[in-house]
């Protein structure tokens, strides 16, 4: 029989603390609490000033030419006034990308989709300005934002065989708000366009590869998800 003060120290030992440590998505939190902490620090700045930060953080053209390493990890920090569905978008697919494939592959599928989403779109532009089908001020085009990263990780989720169907349900719903305003094929929007567009691929590919396909986190192992979910 355990006493009473035993039941109530049972969940607190420290074995279950670890076990509980290994289940939460760390690459997950970390990103979305960077997000929330730019967002606290960007509210207190003066109008004037938050604008110039967004300028000085933008993935463009002439940045990219000049500070990439300044503009590809700072632009990706900066969400605006929709922090609320940011963190919950954020925390849900890189979370379940990380509770299925681990965190380096999370860590690796935001990075690469952030990066490459962000030059072939923008180096899109740069050839439209080279055949004078664009004013040299596309080059100053306003680019920040982490939905690249949530793209790319919510569609590596729903690509991925061993993911539950709960999960890619989840991931489907939060990224459809961003397929729809990304995706309008105009001119002025032709940078969002073409970087989801690229960054959705990065997850696909990820969630295919072989490179990751064997890591994953330990207290997923007891579950054979590839029985539950059907192979495409």
């Amino acid at each position: 029989m355990l006493s009473g003060i035993d039941v109530i120290m049972r969940p607190l030992r420290p074995l279950r603390l670890l076990r509980l440590g290994r289940r939460w998505p760390v690459v997950g939190t970390a990103y979305t609490a960077m997000l929330v902490g730019g967002y606290i620090w960007w509210i207190l700045q003066p109008p004037a000033q938050r604008l110039s930060v967004l300028a000085d953080s933008s993935t463009d053209l002439a940045h990219l030419e000049h500070v990439p390493w300044l503009v590809l990890p700072a632009s990706s920090v900066w969400s605006g006034n929709d922090i609320g569905w940011w963190m919950v978008v954020t925390l849900l697919c890189l979370g379940a990308l990380e509770l299925i494939r681990g965190p380096v592959m999370t860590f690796v599928t935001g990075l690469v989709a952030h990066v490459v989403g962000t030059l072939v779109s923008e180096g899109l532009i740069a050839a439209r300005i080279a055949a004078g089908e664009l004013s040299t001020s596309a080059r100053h085009l306003m680019d920040v934002g982490p939905s690249y990263i949530v793209a790319s990780c919510a569609a590596a989720v729903i690509a991925s065989p061993r993911s539950p169907r709960p999960l890619r349900i989840g991931c489907a719903v939060a990224i459809l708000p961003v397929f729809i305003t990304a995706f309008d094929f105009t001119d002025a929007a032709q940078v969002a366009t073409t970087g989801h567009a690229v960054s959705i691929v990065v997850g696909v590919v990820m969630a295919r590869s072989k490179l990751f396909r064997n890591v994953h986190l330990p207290h997923l192992h007891t579950v054979d998800t590839a029985v539950l979910v059907p192979q495409r």
